[in-house]
């Protein structure tokens, strides 16, 4: 019954439910349309809807038993909202595989955002079907995913290194033509959250001296470098080797 195959937020929640405990320790009052009343497990939940021998006639009551149950306020309001997560992510999972193969953004962080949306729908107090929910919570990581791969040029950085510059510096040394860059590249590694900053600014502007005087007093010297393909422009980085930015 796992849904995602990576370390991911879905995939921690499937781990969850796949201890017998947990899926039995629930038990969800599903009332059918023209039927008694029933209760079930979550895992019961589960394959009433995904599994092979899946009644459509309970689908729709299993989620309004779901939703119900998540938007309690007594002491087990969590499990029911992970119940939640863990029977609408089979209908997520795939939005964020395209998300990925289209916009290369990372699984885990659209997940995240997901789960996010689906929380903070069930606290609206608004009575939202599962559909709704569902629809929210795509947009949000469409729009996560968009807004990753904007770049925005900023000159706030540029002109906070101007002001903290000595008073013997020369104004006329810096090259207003020359602007500055600032890019974050992204790792891979997913204990933690780690970004390498990159600065080109003109070796005679007031910045580059103003980053000179703080390599100096962090003592990370060696971090200023000469960018080989810029010209004369060079780097502070976080004392890795400059990194060729991937534009996406």
């Amino acid at each position: 019954m796992s849904v995602a195959t990576t370390s991911s937020m879905f995939n921690a929640v499937a781990r969850h439910f796949e201890d017998p405990r947990a899926t039995e320790a629930l038990h969800l009052s599903v009332r059918p349309d023209d039927r008694a009343p029933v209760l079930l497990t979550a895992a019961q939940a589960w394959e009433a809807l995904y599994g092979p021998t899946s009644d459509p006639a309970l689908a729709a009551p299993v989620w309004r038993a779901a939703l119900h149950a998540a938007r309690s306020t007594d002491a087990s309001a969590e499990q029911w909202q992970l119940l939640l997560i863990w029977l609408a992510s089979p209908r997520l999972a795939g939005t964020v595989t395209r998300i990925c193969r289209r916009l290369r953004a990372d699984r885990a962080d659209l997940e995240a955002e997901m789960v996010l949306s689906l929380l903070e729908g069930l606290q609206t107090g608004e009575d939202r079907s599962v559909d709704d929910l569902l629809r929210a919570a795509r947009t949000r990581a469409w729009n996560h995913a968009r807004a990753g791969i904007r770049e925005t040029t900023s000159a706030a950085l540029e002109h906070l290194a101007d002001d903290v510059a000595t008073p013997d510096d020369d104004p006329h040394e810096s090259d207003p033509a020359q602007s500055l860059r600032m890019e974050v590249t992204r790792y891979g590694q997913t204990d933690g959250l780690r970004a390498e900053l990159r600065f080109t600014i003109s070796p005679g502007s007031p910045g580059y001296q103003a980053l000179s005087a703080l390599e100096e007093t962090t003592g990370q010297r060696g971090c200023l470098r000469q960018a080989q393909d810029a010209g004369r422009r060079r780097h502070l980085t976080s004392g890795r080797s400059p990194r060729k930015a991937v534009r996406r």
